[in-house]
């Protein structure tokens, strides 16, 4: 958000929870209408913010989704991963390597839209190109202290898993760190994780995570504001581009319902390039 901040001259306010807090999400909507800002940049882990962004929508404040979205969101469009394709991803991976047989534990935020879908993605391409077998899940609500306890239980319930998947921000965090404090070697797994926590990183460096699977997350931002700006901007005119007579009055969104990122592979080849101190700074 600060480059796409820097780059369009645009006041960006932060909103809302840093964590899993689905109802001080939906406020955190409502807020922001308050506001009555030019534009709403929101995720969408499940559908309790979608009056909301309807009701934003109706008052002509024009709101993207990104990262996470459920049907019928309301919003203009969703810019990020289909997440459902980053679970294809994950399996592809996994595959890749370990082969095509083992056992398997997957960490996540079960019942967020993302995750959810990133699992059956998982699921389904594993079950037809593989003999991957699913030992187990475990709930990390997607927080930093449960999904070390998350990892702490699958560890010492499945003591023949042969390969362990973390789906959400803090899976791979959890699963670093409980192995740290079990002083479990890990490396010996096959382990693929999603998101770039520092942790993580630091695990992909080390080599007791192989990979970790992660959306283009600072694209994702700067694509969402400049929809925002292109909507506005009468010159750029994308809000009037020609589909209908009149689009606001036929109920035409002049914007591909879906814009997705595809996802990116971190591992020890080009770890690098994704540490915090080699990122270029914008504030």
């Amino acid at each position: 958000m600060d480059y796409a901040a820097k780059k369009f001259g645009v006041n960006i306010v932060t909103l809302g929870p840093q964590s899993w807090d689905p109802v001080a999400h939906a406020e955190a909507v409502e807020q922001a209408i308050a506001k009555k800002p030019d534009g709403i940049v929101t995720t969408l882990w499940e559908p309790g913010a979608v009056p909301a962004i309807k009701r934003a929508m109706s008052q002509g404040i024009p709101v993207v989704v990104i990262e996470a979205v459920t049907p019928d969101s309301g919003a203009l469009t969703f810019v990020g991963l289909d997440n459902y394709e980053a679970g294809v991803d994950t399996a592809k991976e996994l595959i890749k390597r370990a082969g095509k047989t083992g056992k398997l534990v997957v960490s996540g935020n079960w019942g967020a839209s993302n995750t959810d879908a990133k699992f059956k993605g998982l699921m389904d391409y594993l079950k037809a190109n593989s003999q991957w077998e699913l030992l187990g899940r475990v709930d990390d609500k997607a927080t930093t202290e449960t999904a070390i306890d998350a990892a702490k239980t699958m560890f010492n319930t499945y003591k023949d898993m042969t390969g362990v998947i973390g789906l959400d921000s803090s899976s791979g965090t959890g699963i670093c760190l409980a192995a740290e404090e079990l002083d479990k070697d890990i490396k010996p797994l096959a382990v693929i994780v999603h998101d770039r926590e520092a942790p993580v990183l630091e695990c992909v460096q080390s080599g007791d995570i192989d990979a970790t699977i992660v959306n283009k997350t600072a694209l994702q931002a700067y694509m969402a504001i400049q929809l925002l700006e292109a909507y506005n901007d009468e010159k750029v005119g994308l809000a009037t581009v020609p589909i209908s007579s009149d689009n606001k009055a036929a109920g035409v969104i002049p914007f591909p319902q879906y814009i997705y990122m595809g996802t990116q592979v971190i591992d020890k080849d080009n770890i690098q390039y994704f540490l915090a101190a080699n990122m270029p700074k914008f504030k």
